[in-house]
């Protein structure tokens, strides 16, 4: 529990392996002769090379300092209009430090959000204090000269260039927009890679609105705020992705306020994204003392058809998968899958493509993804027969042992569902061949009629309970959340992705699904 530091492994590409060597070739012949030349191991795509010579071996960088990590805040009972389910956050009533599991965020009362105080900061759990990073590690891939240019993005493209090259002069702050999958992640990565060019990386900070809140939380309470203050004060660029996501406590409030009035007051640049639209974060702004919408605010749309096939194209060819265009367009364009999505889909296909490599009919990749998405499989819908519902209340998972340690939530009202969920689960990892056996560390109800918090208490409960992976099962359709489940989901997976814990999703009407089973098992894995 001492590391205060996170190593990320990125696949290292035949280029990059070539320039390496080349490298190694010039320092050896440079340096006394070597015993050996360096050797080239390839396992499941991944290489690496190993020099034998001790003389060109690089020296390992010291690890840089990260705040140490400590408690999450506690939930935040955030005020918003009726329409979306996580609104920018807000500081509820000020209560009692509990457990979120043990009541969640109930609906705030019709007050101003002036008349409100920050709530405290729940107790932390270890699993936090073991792998909290408050920074975001780029993306190599997300970069200007990936970035697909057209009339969905072409003002953000243009703000996102003058702030690489005139950073805190014109458009302070630039806030980006726009609906899950229009591309607010990508600009936010192209931009940190173009200003790294120009001003240098150390002079950036790059962070998303649940790190950060945590992020602070967890400096203050083990007393390593002036630190992360000073690396504040030092930066010319601050960017945070996702800001609705910001939570706001007595604790971290103060600091986030002072830094962002900071960089205003200095001409230093700060660049935030939002699902939601700028009139939609006035509550945030008045909780946070700070007007995210006093610069310049342009919006992303979801990219016409031929753009959108155009930037799948790319996806799949930098994850080498092979699909023709009319199984794109059945798979992907018709269906209108926002590009998270899709990456994870075809990242969960790579997976399930290792476990059939041996079949002696190997499956194509639109095979792989019809088995992952079952589009052509009959009967989804179909009503889960009392018999099988019997056969699942039997069956327990493992109690301990495993290094998979999963947790599943599911709607008020469908515990005896959720049951037959985890006895899918198993069933289908023993057809696939997998085996699997994992540790139930909860199972945990949450209530679908309930707007406001939910995705909050789910990586708040998973974090507390050191799950490393989270099953949720989709709301009722008929249910406040169910209404608005596509966006309910993205937004609990993108917390859980911030806890590094993965997860996975389980529509009502796919419990009798065998793709949906296959999908959860490549998500968990």
């Amino acid at each position: 529990g001492d590391f205060n530091f996170v190593i990320y492994l990125f696949r290292l590409e035949q280029d990059t392996l070539s320039r390496i060597n080349g490298l190694v070739a010039e320092l050896r012949t440079n340096a006394e002769p070597a015993a050996a030349a360096p050797q080239q191991e390839d396992m499941e795509g991944t290489r690496r090379v190993l020099v034998s010579s001790p003389e060109v071996q690089p020296k390992a960088a010291p690890p840089k300092e990260k705040p140490p990590v400590s408690a999450p805040p506690a939930f935040v009972k955030p005020q918003l209009r009726p329409g979306p389910i996580v609104p920018p956050s807000v500081p509820a009533r000020k209560q009692e430090a509990a457990p979120p599991a043990a009541k969640p965020a109930e609906k705030p009362a019709e007050k101003k959000p002036a008349e409100n105080k920050p709530v405290k900061a729940a107790p932390v759990p270890q699993l936090i204090k073991v792998k909290w990073s408050v920074e975001l590690p780029l993306v190599p891939t997300h970069s200007f000269q990936t970035l697909v240019s057209g009339s969905h993005n072409r003002f953000a493209h243009a703000a996102a260039m003058a702030v690489v090259d005139n950073p805190g002069v014109m458009y302070n702050p630039l806030l980006i927009f726009g609906v899950p999958g229009t591309g607010k992640t990508h600009f936010v990565h192209a931009i940190s890679y173009g200003l790294s060019s120009s001003i240098g990386q150390n002079n950036i900070f790059v962070t998303d609105g649940i790190k950060l809140s945590k992020g602070v939380e967890i400096a203050v309470a083990n007393g390593a705020i002036e630190r992360l203050s000073e690396t504040m004060s030092r930066v010319k660029v601050l960017i945070i992705d996702d800001i609705h996501l910001l939570m706001l406590t007595e604790t971290n409030r103060k600091h986030i306020t002072q830094w962002l009035n900071d960089f205003m007051s200095k001409n230093k640049q700060i660049v935030v994204t939002s699902v939601f639209p700028p009139k939609a974060l006035s509550a945030l702004e008045e909780a946070a003392g700070f007007q995210f919408t006093q610069g310049w605010m342009v919006d992303l749309k979801p990219p016409a058809s031929q753009v959108y096939k155009t930037i799948l194209a790319q996806l799949l060819q930098g994850l080498d998968v092979k699909l023709s265009e009319a199984e794109l367009s059945d798979l992907f364009v018709k269906r209108s899958v926002p590009f998270g999505e899709a990456i994870r889909t075809l990242a969960s296909m790579k997976k399930l493509e290792k476990f059939t490599v041996n079949a002696m009919n190997p499956a194509t990749h639109a095979e792989l993804l019809d088995r992952l998405l079952g589009l052509t499989e009959p009967g989804q819908g179909a009503p889960v027969p009392d018999e099988e519902y019997a056969d699942a209340a039997q069956w327990k998972p493992g109690e301990a042992g495993s290094w998979f340690k999963w947790g599943l939530f599911y709607p008020k009202g469908m515990k005896r569902e959720s049951s037959y969920v985890l006895h899918r689960i198993h069933k289908r990892s023993e057809e696939m061949g997998l085996k699997l056996q994992w540790q139930q560390v909860f199972l945990e109800e949450y209530n679908p009629d309930e707007l406001y918090g939910i995705p909050f208490k789910v990586g708040n409960f998973a974090s507390e309970h050191s799950a490393n992976g989270v099953i949720i099962m989709g709301p009722q359709p008929t249910s406040a959340l169910g209404a608005q489940e596509a966006e309910f989901r993205h937004i609990t997976l993108k917390i859980l992705d911030s806890f590094l814990v993965k997860g996975a999703w389980i529509q009502s009407a796919q419990m009798r699904s065998d793709a949906a089973y296959t999908k959860i098992l490549m998500d968990l894995l």
